[in-house]
């Protein structure tokens, strides 16, 4: 009884096909078989099980779906495609099976009408599912419109807009619009969006970091340093928390704590870097952070007017690669 109820799903789907009484129960017995090999990951019997199925009922949707999966999670990225095509044409109603095919188009770096039209499909089906809004207006965020050649961050914080019509009490909307009208350089509505995310969630450092970035960058430092203090207190662990605290310190000329922030921003990336026990390449986020840190360590000792007590810094992020530290050796350094 309890595998006829766990199977449910299945039995309803197939039985829903045009097919022979005996063809339904076999190719169920086939797909239930391989959602059981799934389960072990033994892959190649799962296969042979969904063959199986499609070879009684080539366009059932539910065995295209489990085949598409498979030849995704094998990076068989086409022939993946081509599964969740027919199972689109087998179930339309389906949300999520529009959000695996938009997944793979953006895999595969398809023309972007095909990935948008997915995802409002989706959204179209379910609009109360803000999970549909978030990926594609992360999607509109982290690629490149051909058009404008940016990023469509408008286009995404509209779409987040759209989502918190069904939710206005979720902070992580509101954090996401945020930062996507912050790189629309709608500043302001950035400030106010990220203000509502604490005013939810307030223990969030994360929410006050980035309404710290956000004030930073549009030269509140006061305010900066205020959100990235917060933001410390709750998680003592992100060394850009510290970078960016000894930024608004070192704008405010108080440069020894700007020093007291870089150093612990230091220390936190490379105990990073010792955890992973690998030489990191000059392209290596973390290489970045380190190098910039050492350099801008390294200044607040000049405009505490200790400049020689920079040199050392100056010298490692320029042995780092930061080709900048070089002009402050050659000033600082003789």
């Amino acid at each position: 009884m309890n595998f006829i109820i766990k199977n449910i799903a299945l039995y309803a789907l197939l039985f829903a096909c045009n097919l022979p009484l005996l063809a339904q129960v076999d190719a169920m017995t086939h797909l239930i078989a391989a959602r059981e090999h799934i389960k072990a990951n033994n892959e190649q019997l799962a296969k042979l099980e969904i063959d199986s199925a499609l070879h009684i009922s080539p366009m059932h949707a539910m065995a295209n779906t489990m085949m598409g999966d498979l030849m995704n999670k094998r990076k068989n990225y086409l022939k993946a495609l081509l599964s969740y095509d027919k199972a689109i044409l087998s179930n339309a109603n389906n949300a999520p099976l529009y959000i695996k095919r938009a997944n793979l188009h953006i895999q595969l770096n398809n023309h972007r009408a095909y990935i948008i039209s997915d995802f409002d499909r989706a959204i179209d089906l379910e609009p109360d599912n803000t999970t549909h809004y978030i990926k594609k207006a992360h999607y509109l965020a982290s690629s490149v419109n051909h058009q404008s050649l940016k990023p469509d961050f408008l286009l995404a914080a509209e779409t987040i807009s759209r989502a918190i019509v069904f939710n206005r009490a979720e902070a992580e909307l509101f954090f996401l619009r945020s930062k996507y009208r912050f790189g629309a350089e709608q500043n302001l509505a950035a400030l106010a969006d990220i203000k509502k995310a604490i005013d939810l969630v307030p223990d969030n450092a994360e929410y006050l970091a980035q309404s710290g970035y956000i004030n930073f960058m549009i030269d509140n430092y006061r305010a900066a340093f205020s959100d990235y203090s917060n933001a410390i207190n709750i998680n003592q662990k992100k060394p850009a928390y510290f970078e960016f605290r000894g930024h608004a310190n070192y704008n405010m000329e108080r440069f020894i704590k700007a020093y007291d922030d870089y150093s612990q921003g230091i220390d936190l990336v490379i105990n990073e870097l010792s955890s992973k026990n690998n030489k990191i390449s000059f392209d290596d986020p973390l290489n970045k952070q380190l190098r910039m840190m050492l350099l801008y360590r390294g200044m607040s000792l000049v405009q505490d007017n200790k400049p020689y007590d920079g040199c050392d810094d100056f010298e490692r992020a320029y042995q780092m690669g930061e080709t900048k530290a070089r002009n402050y050796m050659r000033k600082y350094c003789n």
